[in-house]
């Protein structure tokens, strides 16, 4: 792996404020960064970042205390205002990603592969469209390109929940939570799945909500098997090296690293479907039963005997 080297005294300053499951899937970059590091990201998903040397991460109401430090790299992953208005206040020997005043057209020209697609894109909504509907490639593969280097197929990186004492049988875990944002992500047979579960004899969970992210890891780690949107779960699931099955309904499933051991099922209306903030339940039931449970039950067949 060939590591992005700071020269700075600062290191690199990463501005990552949320979503969880964004600043989840943008943890693979610690691995290709070099000394020091200081992410700004909310405090919700503070404690999902990992003990590594050189790591600071502060909330945005901390980020004052940056003003006036010196990094060799400034990376400035959201299209908030006011995560371009952090990354403003140090100095950079390189900075990449979106500006301040965040307006259209506010990024840098070395982020205009992952910009353009975006809300911020300078071309426009429709043109930003359709370029996502083309893209191939993964997050992380813009991710890294943004960083000055090559996506290898580094892991994710969070702190690990504290193991669980179990046993009997495998647990399939059901994320089928999903935000306001994105009603669609929400698949509409998660019901039968249980059923065809458990007329086999397999255990599943469903996933409730937890008093913070943290105890949502443990609880997806408590899983063998994990199926589930397009969501902060899957990315949680990917870090924890599960076995997914993933739904994508509405979400393009090119972004999404698999590492091996992501399945995707894909709607076969998501050309229709794709970005759609509606509720719809016929949508929503698009994807058939059969795929998912047969995925499960291969997922299930491929895990390491107890």
């Amino acid at each position: 792996m060939r590591a992005v080297k700071s020269r700075g005294s600062d290191g690199t300053l990463l501005v990552k404020l949320g979503a969880p499951g964004d600043v989840v899937r943008t943890t693979p970059l610690l691995r290709a960064l070099e000394g020091t590091v200081v992410w700004v990201t909310r405090a919700e998903c503070a404690p999902l970042l990992p003990r590594r040397p050189g790591l600071t991460v502060l909330t945005p109401e901390q980020a004052p205390r940056l003003s006036g430090r010196r990094f060799d790299l400034a990376l400035c992953l959201d299209d908030e205002p006011e995560a371009a208005a952090i990354a403003d206040l140090v100095r950079a020997g390189r900075r990449v990603g979106a500006l301040s005043p965040a307006g259209r057209g506010d990024y840098t020209a070395s982020a205009r592969g992952w910009f353009d697609m975006g809300l911020l894109s300078r071309l426009g909504r429709r043109r930003a469209d359709a370029l996502k509907r083309r893209n191939v490639l993964s997050w992380q593969e813009h991710l890294f390109h943004m960083a000055g280097t090559s996506f290898r197929g580094e892991e994710y990186w969070i702190r690990r929940p504290p193991p669980r004492r179990r046993g009997g049988a495998p647990r399939v875990g059901l994320e089928t939570r999903v935000g306001p944002r994105w009603p669609l992500k929400a698949w509409g047979r998660f019901g039968e799945l249980e059923r065809a579960l458990a007329a086999r004899g397999v255990r599943t969970a469903r996933f409730g909500w937890k008093r913070d992210l943290a105890a949502h890891a443990a609880a997806v780690s408590a899983c063998d098997v994990v199926v589930c949107g397009d969501t902060l779960t899957m990315h949680l699931a990917l870090a924890l090296r599960k076995r997914v099955i993933a739904l994508f309904l509405c979400t393009p499933p090119q972004e999404i690293e698999d590492y091996g051991r992501l399945a995707k099922i894909v709607s076969p209306a998501l050309a229709r479907d794709l970005y759609t903030r509606r509720r719809d339940p016929r949508a929503a039931r698009a994807i058939p039963l059969a795929p998912v449970l047969a995925e499960t039950l291969t997922a299930l067949a491929q895990l390491a005997p107890r």
